[in-house]
């Protein structure tokens, strides 16, 4: 666990790379959020897992991998499925083809969109579906009430279909969910699993309660990542503990490292 955490904190391990992910961007913390917290360097990592291949679980670069980096690399919407398939002409990156829940609001036919994924997925039977999920700080559910409901009703169709797909399909899928416990628990309880589906949960936001509650759920494989961006960056020191309770929750082969 030690290992998974300072991994976690390295920052700018690929700070070369082209991030597109409006929700994934690097953050920048400001004095308050992050008092005199320093993460660890690379080269303050155990030698074993700094010579280590690298398998980021979840990212959104478009970078030819080389011999010490695979992953797999997610779409956001429909639009750059293209460029996530060529990104992904290294045998060591796996695409992800789905829709973002930011850009839900892209999606106006929801029946003729999973028939276009469907179509893509049946000719890369690599390609997982993702980036797919939840998410109430998006800015397709602010605004007045109505707005927020209607928002939010159509992330719900739209990440409903794309989880029932890839269940049908034999896909895994990464999802995000953010401040959404309810509906995802509902959702993800509701899928009727074929072999070779399995949910990743994308930079996991839960509580260590959350990921006992989950597992328990669902009798398909259920995986929790973690990420530096997220889990580390946007809540600073404050939140390492309830991270670290967190991660303690979760088996050690459903873990993980984005």
């Amino acid at each position: 666990m030690a290992e998974l955490a300072a991994a976690m904190s390295v920052p700018g391990a690929f700070a070369n790379l082209k991030i597109s992910c409006p929700c994934c961007a690097p953050l920048q913390l400001d004095d308050d959020d992050d008092d005199d917290y320093v993460a660890p360097q690379l080269d303050e990592l155990p030698p074993e897992l700094a010579t280590a291949l690298v398998f980021d679980s979840h990212c959104h670069t478009f970078a030819a991998a080389d011999g010490r980096y695979a992953g797999i690399t997610q779409a956001t919407e429909e639009a750059n499925w293209p460029t996530v398939l060529a990104a992904c002409a290294s045998p060591r990156l796996r695409p992800g083809l789905g829709v973002h829940p930011w850009q839900a609001h892209l999606v106006d036919d929801v029946d003729a969109f999973v028939g276009r994924l469907a179509s893509n997925l049946a000719e890369h039977p690599a390609a997982i579906v993702g980036e797919i999920g939840l998410c109430k700080c998006a800015k397709n559910v602010r605004g007045a009430k109505e707005e927020r409901e209607r928002g939010l009703a159509q992330q719900r169709a739209v990440f409903d279909a794309q989880l029932r797909l890839a269940a049908r399909l034999g896909r895994p899928a990464s999802v995000h969910a953010v401040k959404q416990h309810a509906p995802l628990k509902a959702a993800l309880g509701a899928v009727e699993a074929t072999p070779g589906f399995a949910v990743a949960l994308h930079s996991f936001s839960g509580t260590a309660h959350h990921v006992k509650e989950l597992l328990a759920l669902v009798d398909y494989p259920l995986f929790f990542g973690f990420s530096h961006t997220i889990n580390v960056a946007m809540n600073g020191r404050r939140g390492l503990a309830a991270l670290d309770d967190a991660i303690r929750a979760v088996p050690e082969d459903r873990i993980l490292v984005e």
